[in-house]
């Protein structure tokens, strides 16, 4: 009993002083994102993602990876989940949008054991813009039809049933470490190529900020706050307005010179 009882006072003075850091010292909290999202958009309309016939299958995952975090605001172990099943993966008619699911047993952090997931369906931008226009060069629907295509050659995907496949022959099935990868050397490229927009470059670049992104660029553009939490699987706002919005004042102007972009799976038209 001696030993239990002491063990807990420990615990608790441990908790004790890790509340006191917090109050001497709070999390600084990041409002204005720390990198260029119309930047790194404008980028995928060139090399060396597009003309995407002559894209190398990294480049072709990157870019599809990108989009569709973005246009999911799901986190990167949801993406990793996603299912190539034939049966389940249907584009709808005309390509304008697709249904994805992730494998039966995998559970969100914020899900409950007994809620099996929904597919996740992804709107096209094909119905909103013309076929010569560079806005259809950011469409998720449209990259990941590439990346299915480039894809599908049996030598490469195998019997292998997760929707992304690992870059090295030796790997059986994508980390959430890959999606990290993919998704920040997208990003810090695109910072790269443009010297002018220093401060990009030498942001911190997390692949969480794509999903505040997501969430935040839908709010703000006045989509239902229900709609958001649902995109996202929040239970509640607070989780999104203490951690994942971000004022977008800065780049709105450049965002919505882009013209439609799908966030949140919703197109949104500024």
């Amino acid at each position: 009993m001696t030993g239990g009882m002491s063990s807990f006072v420990a615990v608790s003075r441990v908790t004790d002083l890790f509340k006191a850091f917090g109050i001497e010292r709070p999390r600084s909290r990041r409002l204005f994102p720390p990198w260029d999202l119309p930047l790194v958009l404008r980028s995928m309309r060139i090399l060396p993602y597009e003309p995407v016939g002559d894209a190398v299958i990294q480049d072709v995952t990157r870019k599809a990876v990108f989009l569709l975090a973005l246009a999911s605001g799901k986190r990167r172990s949801e993406l990793a989940a996603l299912l190539a099943d034939g049966h389940r993966l249907q584009f709808a008619r005309n390509w304008s949008s697709v249904p994805l699911l992730p494998d039966v047993l995998f559970r969100g952090m914020t899900q409950r054991f007994a809620h099996v997931s929904d597919p996740w369906t992804f709107p096209a931008l094909t119905p909103f813009v013309g076929h010569a226009e560079p806005d259809r060069l950011m469409c998720p629907v449209r990259a990941l039809r590439w990346y299915l295509d480039r894809t599908r050659q049996p030598p490469l995907r195998g019997p292998r049933s997760r929707l992304f496949l690992p870059f090295a022959d030796r790997a059986t099935r994508t980390t959430t470490a890959m999606f990290s990868a993919w998704i920040c050397r997208t990003i810090w490229r695109a910072c790269v190529l443009e010297p002018e927009n220093t401060d990009s470059a030498n942001a911190r670049v997390a692949t969480h900020d794509v999903r505040a992104f997501a969430a935040s660029w839908s709010a703000c553009n006045h989509a239902p706050m229900v709609e958001v939490m649902r995109a996202a699987y929040w239970r509640n706002a607070t989780t999104f307005v203490a951690f994942y919005l971000r004022d977008l004042c800065q780049q709105r102007e450049d965002l919505c010179s882009l013209g439609p972009v799908v966030a949140g799976r919703q197109v949104i038209r500024p």
